[in-house]
């Protein structure tokens, strides 16, 4: 009875280090449009190799079948608008591509698919502000072979980018990791003009008033 207990115990220790050791053998590649209001559209592409899929479609964080993508990724704040899961034989790698809208980028965390993130898109001093976070899996960082996984991020903005700590490629901001890289949080800034005709606090109302007077003094006149 002792040696099949060490034996289950030895069994199960190796299923738990087995599922640590995959669970975090994704790439992973988000392609995000952001509209001036904080909606917008995301093209979402993650892969691993099919050899990783022996215990079963879910690899830690992601899943590879249909039905469990779309329940990942939908939410009050978010459509998933379409699912492709596919195999590739000629490298043994087995793909998923998800297109997806938004309402509000600050409420992406309403979908299980982003509950790693932080997200805001608020107003600043020099324009609107986006603030993507990736929060820190040691998990996936602490695996042997974690810088042989990419994680990339790219957004396009919805006006001239005044400063980011990316690389910029005209109105269009990317960034590149690896899974090593989240052995602590990682933050993604962006700050672009605010939106042509956008009249702000107490200067927009005082403004949007004035035009209002002049408009009715002038009608009066005409009287």
């Amino acid at each position: 009875m002792n040696n099949r207990f060490k034996l289950m115990t030895v069994f199960t220790a190796f299923i738990f280090t087995a599922l640590i050791f995959v669970a975090g053998c994704v790439n992973y590649d988000q392609k995000t449009t952001i509209k001036e209001d904080g909606s917008g559209t995301m093209k979402i592409h993650y892969w691993s190799n099919m050899k990783n899929f022996s215990m079963g479609t879910t690899l830690g964080k992601f899943e590879f079948e249909e039905p469990k993508v779309k329940d990942k990724y939908k939410s009050s704040n978010s459509e998933v608008t379409s699912i492709k899961v596919e195999d590739k034989l000629d490298d043994s790698t087995k793909h998923v591509y998800i297109d997806l809208s938004f309402k509000d980028i600050n409420k992406l965390k309403d979908a299980k698919g982003f509950e790693g993130v932080n997200s805001s898109w608020k107003e600043v001093t020099d324009g609107m502000e986006l603030k993507y976070t990736l929060l820190k899996d040691t998990t996936a960082a602490n695996l042997f072979n974690a810088s042989d996984y990419k994680v990339i991020y790219e957004f396009t903005m919805p006006a001239d980018i005044v400063s980011t700590n990316g690389t910029k490629d005209g109105q269009t901001v990317k960034y590149s990791y690896t899974l090593g890289d989240l052995t602590k949080d990682i933050e993604m800034t962006t700050v672009v003009k605010k939106p042509k005709g956008k009249l702000c606090g107490m200067f927009g109302i005082v403004m949007s008033t004035m035009l209002i007077g002049l408009a009715f003094y002038r009608q009066r006149k005409k009287k």
